[in-house]
């Protein structure tokens, strides 16, 4: 089999230059009142009475018995906490609801739950030009956190010198603009670090477009910005089966508090911390590329041990990886399998696990 050669439309781009994506009818939930971070954090593995206004963390939003519901990005304002996660399963609104979820539990706290998800366009900046286009473009005038050395991952930011008020982001009133249109700008680790999600009144989104057409900036196709998003092995809605554990996902440094007080689910999240180890691990399942249009092992293709029907994993999502010039999947492994010495297949197909992100796993560019 040869290595596949072709990246997606605009992956060089984000990878090496600059590039902008659709970031599709994400989920954004606003939660105004003073009582806002307090409630909040009676729901989300993270801790949110830490953060300073403007300063975000990641966090999940388990059910009672302490199964992932929802991974988001959380952001502190001055009177409350705007909460963003990636559209839902078909990008319709249907499913589960946060906002829906948060109402059942509201009785007397002074807040008040606003979906915003139909209010905003959203939009993905992204690549090693993207902070500096941004600090020409943004008012008023705001810092860009940069990478470095060593660094594991950004905290998520509001890029904003005040981070304003969101009740005014519930009105509709965003708290800066950004090529002179009203905006809110995050900075994160949505496609790699110090990547950007641009926030727009809905009606406004074509305007910035039209600027960036404009001034050459390519627009990444959807291919594109799912072939990073596996790479740097953020799991999409797809990616969360039922029942799945916080912890199975490795991200308990960014989105797991050990310490705070008590949230839904918080007895489960803390037996398996005390057990010290997962039962499954999310990682990178790579197979071969035979240049076919489809991945040998594409989502609910079962991993197995080679030369055995023991099933060890399921791909939740996978597509080519032009950094490794593979078909790369994502999924659940069971931990035992992980061991070295093991070796794995998928639908026939000799397979290895990848830890992730392979941008700081794994060095040199496309091919």
């Amino acid at each position: 089999m040869t290595p596949v050669s072709i990246a997606p439309d605009g992956y060089r781009d984000l990878r090496d230059h600059l590039a902008w994506g659709d970031a599709g009818r994400r989920r954004i939930v606003l939660v105004v009142g003073e009582d806002a971070v307090r409630f909040v954090d009676g729901f989300c593995t993270a801790s949110l009475a830490t953060l300073a206004p403007g300063a975000g963390t990641e966090a999940f939003f388990p059910d009672a018995r302490g199964q992932v519901q929802l991974w988001a990005t959380i952001l502190r304002m001055a009177d409350g906490v705007w909460i963003d996660a990636d559209p839902p399963l078909g990008g319709d609104g249907e499913g589960w609801s946060l906002a829906t979820h948060l109402d059942r539990y509201h009785i007397r706290e002074r807040l008040e739950v606003v979906d915003g998800s139909d209010r905003f366009a959203t939009l993905f900046l992204a690549g090693p030009a993207a902070g500096a286009w941004l600090q020409r473009e943004v008012s008023p005038p705001v810092g860009i956190a940069a990478d470095g050395p060593g660094r594991e991952a950004f905290s998520p930011t509001l890029m904003a010198t005040q981070p304003g008020r969101l009740a005014d982001v519930a009105a509709g009133i965003l708290p800066g603009h950004c090529a002179g249109i009203p905006a809110a700008i995050l900075q994160g680790e949505w496609l790699g670090p110090g990547s950007f999600l641009v926030v727009v009144p809905r009606d406004d989104a074509t305007r910035l477009v039209d600027r960036w057409w404009g001034e050459g900036i390519v627009e990444a196709s959807a291919a594109a910005l799912e072939a990073v998003r596996r790479e740097e092995g953020r799991p999409a809605p797809c990616d969360v089966p039922p029942r799945v554990l916080p912890q199975e996902f490795g991200r308990d440094a960014a989105a797991i508090s050990f310490t705070k007080g008590c949230y839904l689910g918080q007895e489960t999240v803390a037996r398996l911390d005390a057990l010290g180890h997962v039962n499954r691990r999310f990682v990178g399942v790579v197979t071969a590329a035979d240049g076919s249009a489809t991945p040998a092992a594409g989502p609910g293709a079962t991993v197995t041990i080679r030369g055995t029907q023991e099933a060890v994993g399921t791909i939740t999502s996978a597509g080519l990886s032009p950094r490794l010039g593979e078909w790369l999947g994502l999924g659940l492994m069971r931990t035992q399998a992980l061991a070295a010495g093991i070796d794995l297949e998928v639908a026939g197909v000799p397979a290895r696990w990848v830890q992730l992100p392979l941008s700081r796993v794994a060095s040199g560019g496309v091919a």
